[in-house]
């Protein structure tokens, strides 16, 4: 029987979460997908089967593609591990061959000493990981296990870090440079501040030839520099294979300073509903991911017009929404979720439900911060049951607050509010100041407090209505028909008493921020936000 071959690498999510900037998301994201697809394509042309990859479904784009690969037949470690760092290292050899032939030596009078650092990026940027078996179950079996142990080679360097991740050495043209006696200057033979000046003026004719992409100020590392500057036509063509990804002049400095929304989510139990599937079905839930990726990619305008999606392959998704021809509002972004399972998610061509998680995120805090947020985020979302959102507010100092709502009742709570004066929904713009106010008294009174929903409830009534109550009373768990407002069954839950308490005070406090009534803070009774 022909074996099957399974292939992945990391760190992938970590490559994603060392991005500082939406730039250096969207190229990382980018690169990823390029490796995979890689794979898939030598992959083909070894074992000479149009059928041979299983899983990728594959399209005629790389954005998207997922990094674990699935092979029906006998595709040899060498050949798999010769095609992705091929891969990998033309990448960085074209991204290092452009810029040296933009700032030309003999130019702008200095010297590059940097090939031997590059070359070191490509040899341990990645770890490769690689199994077989004579079923796909076993195959992925294995995979997990050889993941398990991991031989991780670290990158020394000497000189000052970069400006974005402060860990890795900054890239220019004197990085590596070497003393008469072939050792690398020490750091007492060095100038700093002909150095630092040195760095300043590459980066500042750098940023004249990728102006959207690099900012003068910047001073970014191989792996940084190689996500900016792959984001360029003119080097992703040079690239075999590579179609040149589209660039967004919206993705630089305007979009930073404004507060965002970002979200991050998956398939429910993608792994378990693929484990009951034959090859065949494998391949269909494939395809259908893979195609549902491509159409938000490339209509892309139509599903999300106030922001991007920085990937969307397999189950996994990710997107920013952000101001692009007006000025963004976290109430936009809780519309677009009102219909998002059966707009965005068309949950009727899918075997499994998602989780998301969303993150109303102030400028200030960053964005490798942003992303560990959205992931949490995410996970709270399946642990509270799965088939739901959660929103979180995220804080300049680190703190944050959240609450966590099937999709289904979601639209109905956030637009049922209304406040003492009568207004009802978003159109009359209700003040959630109103049970704000009302939550922030009752807690410093511990009204919440010992085995009992009663004020919770009566609150909840007063500003969301009866039916809605009782909505909520009779969904608190999962039904036949219905997932659970708190959760999938009582018996998984610490304290039922608690979670509903709970989930009604999150609402009142989420929902005053995302309304648009923050800026009345300072009035307000002082919440200490859940960290």
């Amino acid at each position: 029987m022909s074996p099957y071959t399974a292939i992945t690498f990391a760190p992938v999510q970590g490559f994603i979460e060392k991005s500082r900037k939406l730039r250096d998301l969207y190229g990382s994201s980018f690169i990823l997908s390029y490796l995979a697809e890689s794979l898939c394509q030598a992959a083909l042309k070894h074992l000479n089967d149009p059928q041979a990859v299983v899983s990728p479904f594959l399209l005629n784009t790389v954005q998207g593609t997922p990094n674990l690969v699935l092979i029906r037949g006998d595709f040899p470690k060498s050949e798999a591990r010769r095609a992705f760092y091929t891969a990998w290292k033309t990448i960085l050899t074209e991204c290092r061959l452009w810029i040296e032939t933009k700032l030309p030596e003999s130019q702008y009078g200095w010297r590059y000493f940097w090939r031997k650092d590059w070359d070191q990026w490509g040899n341990y940027t990645w770890e490769f990981f690689y199994a077989q078996g004579d079923s796909i179950p076993a195959a992925k079996q294995h995979l997990a296990t050889a993941k398990r142990s991991r031989a991780w080679t670290a990158i020394n360097w000497m000189g000052e870090s970069s400006t974005l991740s402060g860990t890795d050495a900054i890239a220019w043209y004197g990085l590596g440079q070497q003393a008469n006696n072939g050792k690398r200057i020490s750091p007492k033979e060095r100038s700093i501040s002909d150095e630092q000046r040195q760095i300043r003026e590459f980066y500042q004719h750098l940023s004249q030839f990728l102006p959207n992409l690099i900012d003068p100020n910047e001073q970014l590392s191989i792996p940084e520099l190689v996500k900016r500057v792959i984001m360029f036509p003119q080097v992703a063509e040079r690239i075999p294979g590579l179609v040149p990804p589209r660039t967004f002049t919206d993705l630089s400095r305007g979009a930073e300073t404004a507060w965002k929304g970002w979200f991050m989510g998956d398939g429910d139990r993608a792994g378990a509903y693929l484990g009951k599937q034959d090859e065949a079905g494998i391949r269909q839930f494939s395809q259908i991911m893979r195609e549902w990726g491509k159409t938000l990619i490339d209509q892309e305008q139509d599903y999300l017009p106030q922001g991007r999606f920085i990937y969307a392959g397999g189950d996994d998704f990710m997107g920013v929404f952000y101001p692009i021809t007006s000025p963004l509002t976290a109430q936009d972004c809780l519309h677009w979720f009102y219909s998002f399972r059966s707009r965005i998610w068309q949950q009727e061509t899918k075997p499994i439900t998602s989780s998301v998680g969303f993150v109303w995120a102030s400028p200030n805090v960053p964005q490798r911060d942003v992303l560990q947020h959205c992931r949490e985020a995410e996970q709270s979302a399946k642990q509270h049951g799965r088939d739901r959102l959660a929103l979180r507010i995220l804080f300049s100092g680190g703190n944050s607050l959240e609450w966590v709502c099937p999709w289904w009742f979601l639209e109905d709570v956030m637009e049922g509010y209304r406040d003492r004066n009568g207004d009802l929904g978003s159109a009359k713009n209700p003040k959630w100041t109103h049970i704000y106010n009302d939550v922030a008294i009752l807690e410093s009174r511990h009204a919440f407090a010992g085995n009992q929903t009663d004020v919770a409830l009566a609150l909840f009534e007063v500003y969301f209505g009866k039916e809605n109550r009782a909505t909520l009373e009779q969904h608190r768990w999962d039904t036949p028909d219905k997932t659970g407002i708190l959760g999938n069954r009582v018996e998984d839950c610490k304290d039922a008493v608690s979670a509903m308490n709970d989930w009604i005070i999150n609402l009142a406090k989420v929902g005053f921020h995302l309304s648009g009534d923050r800026k009345t803070t300072e009035t307000l009774p002082q919440l200490t936000p859940v960290s």
